[in-house]
């Protein structure tokens, strides 16, 4: 079982330092409750949610667990469900 949170090497992989698009995510997000034109704020949250689309697709094709490769297709489904 701990194989499905670590990589090849054994080196846990759950928590990471961020990356570009998870910082995306997260600044936009925030962004986003700050608009104050509704037409800015959906822009932004369209920007935010386009951010944790790429990470989640990048978790999918190249995270190093399956804990990894799990959150970013867990993560995919429920943004297309959200839609």
């Amino acid at each position: 079982m701990m194989g499905f949170f670590t990589d090849s090497l054994g080196r846990q992989t759950v928590a990471q330092k961020p990356n570009a698009p998870i910082l995306g995510w997260a600044l936009l997000g925030a962004a986003s409750f700050m608009a104050l034109e509704h037409r800015n704020r959906e822009r932004l949250r369209l920007a935010s949610s386009v951010c944790l689309a790429v990470w989640a697709a990048l978790e999918v094709i190249s995270g190093r667990s399956g804990f990894r490769r799990s959150a970013g297709a867990l993560t995919l489904s429920w943004l297309m469900r959200r839609r």
